[in-house]
């Protein structure tokens, strides 16, 4: 059996400055020591300590409750992304995605058909460019195209759970390919004029208006505002109020969720023919954009994705935000996703232990949360995982600094350039990131020292927090995926590493 060494007198004097004595009145009987505790040299954990010789240090594994809860609807307001689709999954049940967009001017006005004589329209295509399929990419995705009933007001909130009026759809059941390819000429690597034909993938869903009554009768109505002479983007707001694209009515289909990227693809382009002064007649393009104008105006139309979850069991009591279910109802699994509203809280058990012991150093406290292998085949893992200070009913502490009132969020311990940050600072949340391995499952690890030694000594400048929500995204952020990772509960451990002072 491995023997762990008490470390001296004189080498408690050479732990580091962040090292902290836990002052207390009580002390902690012998015991503690004993349980769930492990010897680990302290050179391998970054200690850093003087001298040649290693010196070994304990850690205990403090266990944690843990829960899955709903959240506040999601910030999906002029995001990176806007969803559309449907998808089911066995674990919590089906997410429904529809995109609801103001239009743009996109282009210079010398560009506009109303530049030209002779003018005629050849085509009018709605593209929308893609990089993320959520389910299969070998079924279509099958939507639906409406207009809005009035564009969305510049003074309204939105988030994934608002409600706007459309009117009767322009194009039903549109069947959008996913998995198509496309040839491209590159050149030869090493030379300057010598190319090959390669396949590529697509990832464009191209729909020609002029092909769909309703929609044609669109596309000509808005083609012959652009011919107007004083045309403007007040017309363009007259004449197209918005658009909605929304998984296919008659179609209950549940096999994707696609996110369409905001780059130069996604646009309303009219092709048509017209004669510049003193010119033959030629092939010009006008087009209209979506909040992803390539010409960056001041400010970007309006858009949002609206998301909504049928749960299901046990996940069904998470119905309004803020409940919860504990893990031993989904057997022993949490979860975090990001766009749906996700996350586990977790409530640290025994920190008493450390709290009521005055014969103890803290030296260093990391977080770590296990991924339930082999889980990320219909979602990709979340990049990051956040923690948010929350009370018994889940809402978010916050702090006011200044006139400013923020939520209050797990702060990293020190910026790139070594400088400490205060666990009530805000700004700088700390992000719980993958650790990729091969030989074992992965897992989230996050530094917790200073937390921790300030929520022991209640110096969080505030309310102590009943528990923290693991989340995989800031309501700040401007990404939007439906990224989710299952986590291990029963496996989610405060490992805290210590000294004892004799």
């Amino acid at each position: 059996m491995k023997t762990c060494l008490l470390l001296t007198t004189r080498s408690i004097m050479n732990w580091p400055a962040s090292a902290i004595r836990l002052a207390s009145v009580t002390l902690l009987s012998g015991t503690l020591l004993g349980l769930t505790t492990a010897c680990e040299k302290a050179n391998d954990l970054g200690l850093e300590l003087p001298g040649t010789s290693p010196i070994n240090s304990n850690y205990r594994d403090f266990p944690v409750t843990a829960y899955t809860v709903r959240q506040q609807p999601v910030e999906t307001i002029k995001a990176d992304h806007f969803l559309v689709g449907r998808v089911a999954d066995t674990k919590v049940g089906v997410t429904t995605a529809k995109s609801f967009l103001n239009v743009q001017i996109g282009m210079p006005s010398d560009s506009l058909p109303s530049k030209y004589t002779e003018v005629k329209l050849d085509s009018v295509v709605l593209s929308l460019g893609f990089d993320q399929v959520y389910g299969t990419a070998a079924r279509p995705l099958r939507f639906d195209l409406s207009q809005l009933q009035q564009p969305l007001g510049e003074r309204t909130v939105y988030n994934s759970q608002s409600q706007v009026a459309t009117g009767s759809p322009l194009v039903s059941d549109f069947v959008g390919v996913l998995n198509r390819d496309k040839s491209v000429r590159q050149v030869v690597a090493g030379s300057t004029t010598d190319s090959v034909t390669v396949r590529v993938p697509d990832r464009v869903i191209r729909m020609r208006l002029l092909r769909y009554p309703q929609a044609a009768a669109f596309a000509n109505a808005t083609f012959a505002a652009l011919n107007e002479a004083n045309f403007d983007q007040a017309r363009l707001d007259a004449v197209v109020k918005g658009l909605a694209i929304t998984p296919a009515a008659n179609a209950q289909t549940q096999d994707n969720i696609v996110g369409f990227s905001r780059n130069y693809d996604t646009r309303l382009a009219f092709y048509f023919q017209g004669k510049a002064s003193g010119k033959t007649v030629r092939r010009h393009v006008y087009a209209i954009y979506f909040g992803n104008n390539p010409n960056q105006l001041p400010a970007d139309a309006k858009f949002f994705t609206q998301l909504s979850t049928t749960l299901a069991q046990p996940l069904s009591g998470l119905a309004t935000p803020f409940q919860q279910v504990p893990s031993s109802a989904t057997g022993e699994e949490t979860y975090l996703q990001e766009g749906v509203g996700l996350g586990t809280r977790i409530e640290f058990q025994g920190l008493d232990d450390l709290r009521n012991n005055a014969q103890l150093n803290i030296n260093r406290a990391e977080l770590r949360i296990p991924i339930k292998q082999y889980t990320n085949g219909l979602f990709p893992y979340a990049s990051n995982v956040y923690l948010q200070e929350v009370n018994a009913t889940n809402q978010i502490l916050t702090r006011t600094v200044g006139a400013t009132e923020y939520e209050r969020l797990i702060q990293i311990e020190k910026t790139a350039q070594g400088v400490a940050v205060p666990p009530t600072a805000v700004g700088s949340p700390a992000a719980a990131t993958l650790y990729p391995s091969y030989s074992e499952p992965q897992y989230y690890s996050v530094p917790l020292t200073s937390y921790l030694q300030s929520y022991l000594l209640n110096r969080l400048d505030g309310e102590l927090p009943s528990g923290l929500v693991l989340s995989p995204i800031l309501r700040s952020s401007s990404s939007l995926t439906l990224n989710r990772t299952t986590l291990d509960a029963s496996g989610i451990k405060l490992r805290v590493y210590f000294s004892q002072l004799k």
